[in-house]
């Protein structure tokens, strides 16, 4: 596997020792690609009155001086004695990165097979016995805001080999996932009575998120594709200051890949499309794309759900991908928000924000006296797992793991919901990514119309539970207090196929005997 040129700041010796034998060679070529990529915009006008005024933790400020003199004794910090830590030890078993191991399903949740699992150990003195080098010691005790910069290398390197950002001064910090980062980044960009750009449809936690702020949703339309290009070109062009009490808003908020509720992806032509907006109209992006490597093969109606493609080898995974807008943006304008929660496990608390070292820097300055940095216990696992395990190439053959897996679990829910569901009332689009699949339901054929959109979603919605059956009904995710119809979100991720196709049919049975079908 070939990862794209790395960035001037990341040191290639450091790199080039982590990194796969049959790679090393590009490692020569980084720093005449680094050179010939532009430097970020100065886009710090958008920072919040918050942000803005966020100072150095000056206890932070005092570790520099011992690093820059490992000979120098220090009184200063208050720094408990790992000798006193309570943890000697933690282990974690994982499935080794084999190259044949995904594509033959041997990492499968039934059940690992013998030579397919590792036992990972952290002491206290791994990094004194020269089996690692971040041990417990380390990972139990105060970090920098940044997160662990052993783990961090590693982030780096992997954004670089899959996104390849296209400007040099870039750079990463780690959260305590994406719902961390994203009410991070809001209040480094929002002030009270701002307007933001959204889906028409978000995750709650979205619009949770934004209550406190006070900033304004604008929800713009959203197709098959996700956020609808023309109607956002739409709502910034026609933007009147007086009519709006405001001004134009600076940041869009988007979901490109498996977007939740709607399971939606945006294609290259909409990603693009939407950038280029941005830019025209001075706009940040939060890529918030925590599925992104739920990106699937096609759906084939009436084959075997448990048959699908898997790529022969990590380079073909990659080129599957689509571009993120982390990847097409030249100027810095893009904060890409990555998470382990889909890819590892949402307990681990653990993500990282990507984008231009002047965004980087103010968020660490909010990490310092918020979050400071994510639990030095999963990021002593992921660690282990990462480097030690895996490296690049494992971490890959594992997502492309998940992929199948994924995209087995989404056949199985269409093929249920090609049998149960009334097609002469509902239809859905397949999803290409992500763990979602967006039921519309016609509320026009429904014998109650009259009595609105939302009194025949929650009908259906009170009917299925009568049912034993749980969907979610997509009043809950709108933004705008207007439905355009009835909606239901339905999710493959955690459900035996058997457990999916009984809601399904379920559901069914509830959608005729409210439509009289």
């Amino acid at each position: 596997m070939v990862p794209p040129p790395h960035n001037a700041d990341i040191e290639t010796a450091e790199i080039s020792d982590s990194l796969p034998a049959a790679i090393k060679p590009v490692v020569a070529a980084i720093e005449s690609h680094t050179e010939s990529k532009p430097e970020a915009l100065d886009l710090s006008h958008h920072l919040s009155i918050e942000s803005v005024i966020r100072q150095k933790s000056l206890l932070k400020v005092s570790s520099s001086y011992l690093a820059r003199d490992p000979e120098l004794l220090s009184l200063a910090a208050g720094l408990p004695s790992p000798s006193l830590f309570p943890i000697e030890k933690i282990t974690a078993t994982v499935p080794i990165a084999k190259h044949e191991s995904a594509r033959n399903g041997l990492w499968k949740n039934d059940g690992l097979l013998p030579d397919t699992r590792r036992e990972l150990q952290k002491e206290k003195d791994s990094n004194l016995k020269g089996q690692s080098d971040y041990d417990l010691s380390g990972a139990l005790q105060y970090e920098q805001g940044t997160g662990a910069k052993q783990l961090l290398k590693f982030l780096k390197e992997h954004t670089e080999i899959v996104h390849n950002p296209q400007y040099r001064d870039w750079d990463c910090i780690m959260s305590g996932g994406n719902t961390h980062a994203m009410e991070t980044v809001f209040r480094m960009l929002i002030n009270p009575g701002d307007y933001i750009i959204v889906e028409e449809f978000v995750f709650p936690e979205t619009a949770e998120g934004l209550k406190p702020l006070r900033a304004k949703m604008i929800g713009i339309q959203m197709d098959e594709e996700g956020m609808r290009s023309d109607s956002l070109r739409q709502l910034l062009e026609a933007w009147d200051e007086t009519a709006r009490g405001g001004k134009r808003p600076g940041v869009l908020y988007v979901v490109p890949t498996g977007q939740n509720p709607t399971g939606a992806t945006m294609s290259v032509q909409r990603r693009k499309e939407i950038y280029d907006l941005c830019v025209m109209y001075d706009l940040i992006i939060i890529e918030d794309d925590p599925y992104y490597f739920l990106q699937m093969s096609d759906y084939v109606p009436g084959a075997d759900p448990t048959v699908v493609h898997v790529p022969k080898s990590n380079d073909e995974f990659l080129s599957t991908l689509l571009p993120s807008m982390l990847g097409i943006d030249t100027q810095g304008r893009v904060l890409r928000l990555d998470s382990f929660s889909k890819v590892a496990a949402p307990g681990l608390r653990c993500g990282w924000i990507t984008g231009s070292d002047r965004f980087i820097e103010r968020l660490l300055r909010h990490n310092e006296v918020g979050l400071q940095f994510p639990s030095g216990v999963s990021m002593a696992v992921l660690h282990s797992m990462l480097t030690e395990a895996w490296g690049q190439d494992g971490y890959l053959d594992w997502l492309v793991n998940l992929r199948a897996e994924y995209t087995s679990r989404r056949n199985a829910l269409l093929d249920a919901m090609d049998k149960y569901l009334p097609r002469e009332v509902c239809d859905w689009v397949v999803p290409s990514a992500g763990m979602f699949v967006w039921l519309h339901v016609d509320h026009t054929k429904h014998p109650r119309k009259d009595n609105g959109i939302e009194a025949v979603e929650m009908e259906l919605f009170e009917a299925g539970i009568d049912n034993k059956v749980l969907i979610l009904p997509g009043a809950w995710f709108k933004v705008s207090p207007e439905a355009r119809d009835v909606f239901f979100r339905a999710t493959f991720a955690s459900v035996s196929a058997e457990d999916m196709t009984l809601a399904v049919e379920r559901f069914g049975e509830v959608l005729r005997k409210s439509f009289g079908l």
